[in-house]
């Protein structure tokens, strides 16, 4: 069976083989190099339980390492790699022992644009993918958090004409990094199961209209009793119309349909945002956001699986804390059975700061009475999320967030509510 490491060493072949690959006015070889450090310190309360008689509360500084390098050795041609540490000093729990972790390929991969007339450029290797608003595809590595996002992935992208793109990719990980090398291996878990996709899609602009289209088929292996396999096609769209200005319309929506262990699977999702950014200066105000999200639930008592996969998008997308609050309730940031209508205001204060304030009335599809979440309602409650950016320089910035829950009757009663704040400061070359 060809594997996506036998086409990474084809296409390594092709790239370095012998002989010119655009004559010999070729420009000579270009190298960028690629490094970031970033410093956080986090912090939070009871996210997880809700609970405040559980002693749950974290407080430490992540310290993640980038460093790699660009290569152009000739036109349209690119290689590209980078390595990554990130490790974790803990002020709470004090029981938490410091390690230095990992250091992982967070990319590896070839890019070349076939010559010629026709507008091709096939991919193959590591690399990260972040498609439309990451409703979909946008993190490959979901439980190793914000240190890697990465996809394993032979991709091939056709401009069909102008402002028009096809783009087709497979992709592959195992539960921990399988297909490349790790310094001081720690086993750090990556997914909980083999996940293994195709996918297929379309961009295009059509006047004051972006369109997108996609249809993924993932394949979730069952290597152990306390996984189930599943195989299951996303059929979407989204849609970015600019109707007048300053105002912007999006939707996406998409269905899934397959199979769940022995169960059928049908299940929706989608989002809708109107964005107001006026022309005009007004005072601190950069803008307004009104939006709706509906991820739809399963319900136990029938024989087909209603609950969303958030197949690749497993990222903090509407909240940096609430994403714990869904461990004990599935898996972590597993966004699924959940609705929000939401309200945002952006901020300027200036050419070097600026922020966003959201308030988000949270729901749920199906009420889930069991140990946890616990609740007979299908109010999940108000989450607020404030978050102020700052860019000193073209290589240093920063920012703060602050996240702020209160649980509704979804949760069991008394359930508390929690805080989570984060300070990142990023220098990158």
């Amino acid at each position: 069976m060809l594997r996506w490491k036998h086409v990474l060493a084809l296409t390594l072949l092709a790239a370095f083989g012998p002989g010119p690959l655009f004559g010999q006015g070729s420009p000579p070889p270009r190298f960028t190099l690629i490094f970031a450090e970033r410093s956080r310190f986090e912090t939070w309360d009871n996210a997880i339980s809700l609970d405040d008689d559980v002693p749950d509360g974290f407080g430490y500084t992540r310290n993640k390492t980038t460093l790699g390098l660009r290569w152009l050795p000739r036109p349209g041609l690119e290689v590209t790699g980078k390595l990554t540490n990130e490790f974790r000093v803990y002020f709470a729990p004090k029981d938490r022992p410091f390690n230095w972790s990992e250091a992982v390929f967070d990319n590896l991969f070839v890019r070349w644009r076939i010559p010629g007339r026709l507008p091709v450029t096939l991919s193959a290797g590591r690399m990260d993918l972040f498609l439309g608003e990451g409703f979909v595809i946008a993190d490959g590595t979901p439980l190793d958090g914000s240190r890697t996002f990465y996809f394993n992935v032979v991709r091939a992208d056709w401009e069909i004409r102008p402002k028009h793109d096809l783009m087709v990719f497979a992709h592959a990980q195992d539960r921990t990094d399988r297909f490349l090398p790790v310094i001081h291996s720690q086993e750090q878990p990556l997914v909980e199961q083999p996940e293994r996709a195709l996918a297929v899609y379309y961009s295009g602009e059509y006047r004051k209209v972006k369109v997108d289209g996609y249809i993924i088929r993932k394949f979730i292996n069952a290597p152990d009793p306390e996984t189930v396999r599943s195989r299951f096609n996303t059929y979407g769209a989204r849609v970015q119309a600019l109707p007048a200005a300053p105002l912007s319309v999006t939707a996406e929506a998409a269905v899934q349909t397959g199979s769940y262990g022995d169960f059928r699977r049908f299940a929706f999702g989608g989002l809708a945002h109107v964005d107001y950014l006026p022309a005009l200066e007004i005072p601190c105000l950069k803008g307004l956001v009104l939006g709706g999200i509906f991820l739809s639930g399963d319900r136990p008592e029938t024989d087909r699986m209603e609950g969303w996969d958030p197949l690749f998008s497993r990222w903090p997308k509407w909240s940096e804390g609430y994403i714990y609050t869904f461990i004990r309730e599935s898996r972590v940031a597993y966004w699924s059975n959940i609705t929000s209508l939401y309200g945002s205001l952006l901020v300027d204060l200036g050419s070097k700061a600026g922020g966003i304030l959201t308030l988000h009335r949270l729901g749920a599809v199906h009420a889930q009475p069991g140990p946890f979440p616990g609740g007979t309602g299908l109010r999940r409650g108000t989450l607020l999320v404030g978050r102020l950016n700052c860019v000193l320089s073209r290589r240093v910035s920063g920012h703060i967030e602050w996240d702020h829950f209160e649980p509704g009757d979804f949760y069991f009663p008394g359930a508390a509510g929690f805080n989570w704040l984060r300070v990142e400061v990023l220098l990158k070359h």
